[in-house]
């Protein structure tokens, strides 16, 4: 197992006699939401680095030498290879990489979490982010359309941290090229602000782009991927009426059924377009 640096915090913040999690959590100040908190909790129990039952959080005296280690005590380890020590079938691998952080925020609190490393904008049009994204990697080459710019764009070396305001306005052009430009590793830190939560969450490319990068938040509930049960229910409906229809002798109740289907399948259609 592999531990990121969110791992490596608890544990030093822990120790042999037990804590409350929610409190260790609300009184040392992580630097990621509660929800990854506890699922760092559970990595590292199922690690053998801590105990943790309800209310009560600790470390084994396997987590204990481990934070010897981190914090520069002398433990025997075998060493495995250049920035990688394996310590009792554990893994812990020095972070060449500067670690991606995505988060989200309400917009007026957006700007008072910046320093001064973070390119801010107010709005989220692509033209205008793109032509910014341009002049950070120096790139001189004229470009007319926003996918010639993107092109130049990708071919360039330059690493930036963004910080988008009113997010839920994003069109899906932008998404799509952010996504790209994170996946080249472009893009260190992305901090977007939302001002209407209703329109945000209603967009489905959006939520799909803040759920595959795991953006870090206290404030907002993202949906769950959920599988939809609407071809059951339709198929529900259709057969309680058709059975109603065939008790009570009604003779076109075959026909009544496949004008239900076309009714309902067009309404579905017509939901899906709308998504697009």
């Amino acid at each position: 197992m592999k531990l990121d640096d969110s791992c490596l915090q608890i544990i030093q913040h822990l120790d042999h006699d037990p804590v409350n999690p929610h409190n260790l959590y609300s009184s040392n100040g992580f630097n990621f939401s509660r929800a990854t908190f506890y699922r760092r909790l559970e990595d590292l129990k199922q690690a053998g680095l801590i105990e943790w039952r309800v209310g009560k959080a600790r470390l084994t005296e396997k987590g204990l030498k481990l934070r010897s280690i981190l914090n520069g005590s002398k433990v025997d380890f075998k060493e495995e290879s250049e920035g990688e020590v394996n310590f009792i079938g554990l893994q812990v691998k020095e972070e060449k990489e500067e670690r991606r952080d995505f988060r989200l925020y309400e917009a007026d609190r957006l700007k008072s979490q910046l320093d001064d490393s973070f390119i801010y904008i107010d709005y989220p049009q692509t033209s205008f982010i793109l032509k910014i994204l341009i002049e950070l990697a120096g790139i001189e080459e004229k470009a007319k359309t926003n996918v010639e710019k993107f092109r130049l764009l990708k071919n360039a070396d330059f690493k930036v941290k963004l910080a988008i305001n009113h997010f839920e306005n994003s069109p899906k052009q932008l998404l799509v090229f952010l996504e790209e430009l994170i996946k080249l590793g472009r893009i260190e830190a992305l901090y977007i602000g939302v001002k209407n939560e209703r329109k945000a969450l209603s967009n489905k490319k959006l939520v799909e782009f803040l759920q595959s990068h795991d953006f870090e938040n206290e404030r907002f509930k993202l949906p769950k991927e959920s599988i939809t049960l609407f071809p059951l229910f339709l198929i529900g409906v259709i057969g309680i009426i058709l059975i109603l229809a065939l008790r009570s002798g009604y003779q076109h109740a075959s026909i009544l059924s496949v004008m239900m289907i076309v009714y309902f399948m067009r309404s579905l259609l017509f939901k899906e377009l709308r998504d697009v």
